[in-house]
């Protein structure tokens, strides 16, 4: 009797954080390592064409490969956090991310060099997608879990506000082959310390410490993948976030480009675009903190608006400074928010028994997007020198994604009652 109340017994919000801080703090790093090759890539494009004369559709095109990779791998990476836990999974991909992201040093003037390693980089980031991360935090945290899902998922946002100086710097001081090596060995020094120590899902500990420490786990729906996968709110969440990281992809990757266009020096635009990074911690901490309070799929429809308010203001007034400051940080407050809502609402309406192939297809259809988008706004602008047309697809796509989140419904019941997964 003692052991089923402690599993129904949810900690306070107190508790959770003294007992699994240290789970958010390895989850940051984790998912700040997860997004270096996207928050990089704008600022070595201008190296990689002055080198090879490649062309930025082509330089871009290693997200694409990430991309497709990440359709097929992705849900299979979900399957195996539902198996064997996130922390294995962890424990093996950030050496091999590091590892691959290191080997991009290596290109050779040949293009299909560039994408075999862009390839290879792909599986391995795989296996440090959200997906790892999310699955220890939602596993650990019930009361608080929209502010520690939050601020766990600022990682991007760091990546993307020190990413750019700092890979502009180190290009400028080592050479863009010297800017990835550098940037692996940070990356690699960093968070597989933390992640040897400190991270830890619900179901790694033993049984009497998961009785004790970890929060009961929700039972929702029929708890079968194929079903769930197939339902109608699961699609219109997998609509939402595919519509939303293709338009919003388009514009965070290629930041840099686009300001440079406006006028601004590389020094000045890689500065600039840094305030997505910042926009985005601001987000996800504040997202998070709505996530508690609101329900999400409203929180998630509002965010998705905010890029329109990016694009009009680097159409009608880009090359002001002020506006293009303004421009980023309402971009990064968009992308701050909205990730942490997809996976708050894969884990309220479906539980954990199934989190990780779920979100991890999410995950996947959303890479697809983010590859697809530099690639096709690239390819736009090497045809017509400008990215207006990607700027003013903003409205039709964060519209559309806004509606999807919306028409998602209420939380389903939760049955407390089931032993965690």
């Amino acid at each position: 009797m003692a052991s089923q109340a402690n599993r129904q017994t949810i900690l306070s919000g107190g508790d959770e954080w003294r007992r699994h801080w240290q789970v958010v703090a390895a989850s940051v790093t984790g998912i700040t390592l997860c997004s270096f090759h996207g928050y990089s890539i704008g600022v070595m494009i201008g190296p990689l064409e002055d080198e090879f004369g490649w062309s930025r559709a082509a330089i871009t095109g290693g997200l694409l490969i990430i991309a497709f990779i990440a359709v097929f791998v992705s849900p299979l990476v979900g399957r195996a956090v539902d198996r064997i836990g996130p922390r294995k999974v962890a424990l093996l991909g950030v050496p091999f991310f590091c590892t691959a992201f290191a080997m991009l040093s290596l290109a050779t003037p040949s293009i299909y060099s560039w994408w075999a390693l862009w390839a290879l980089l792909g599986f391995a980031n795989m296996c440090v997608l959200p997906t790892v991360w999310t699955a220890a935090i939602n596993s650990r945290f019930d009361a608080n879990r929209g502010l520690a899902l939050a601020l766990a998922l600022s990682g991007t946002g760091i990546s993307a506000f020190f990413m750019p100086p700092l890979a502009n710097y180190l290009a400028g001081t080592l050479g863009w082959r010297g800017a990835y090596v550098s940037l692996a060995a940070i990356g690699f020094i960093v968070v597989f310390p933390l992640v040897l120590l400190c991270f830890r899902a619900a179901r790694d500990m033993t049984a009497e410490q998961r009785e004790t420490m970890a929060p009961p786990m929700e039972v929702v729906g029929s708890g079968d993948l194929r079903t769930e996968m197939r339902s109608p709110r699961f699609l219109k969440l997998l609509g939402a976030s595919t519509f939303f990281s293709i338009t919003i992809c388009a514009l965070t990757t290629n930041a840099v480009p686009v300001l440079l266009g406006q006028g601004f020096s590389r020094a000045g635009a890689a500065e600039i675009a840094a305030l997505i990074g910042l926009g985005s911690i601001i987000g996800r901490v504040g997202g998070g903190f709505l996530l508690d309070r609101i329900e999400a799929r409203k929180v998630a429809a509002v965010s998705v608006l905010a890029p329109i308010i990016t694009a009009m203001l680097i159409l009608f007034m880009g090359n002001s400074e002020w506006a293009a400051r303004a421009a980023c940080l309402t971009l990064g407050l968009a992308v701050g928010t909205e990730v942490d809502a997809c996976a708050y609402l894969a884990a309220r309406h479906f539980g954990m028994r199934n989190f990780g192939a779920l979100f991890g297809t999410i995950n996947g259809l959303m890479l697809l997007g983010n590859g697809i988008a530099p690639f096709a706004a690239n390819y736009i602008y090497d045809i017509t020198h400008t990215y207006d047309i990607v700027l003013w697809a903003q409205l039709p796509a964060c519209l559309a994604s806004a509606v999807l989140f919306l028409m998602m419904g209420a939380y389903p019941e939760i049955d407390r009652s089931g032993d965690p997964a």
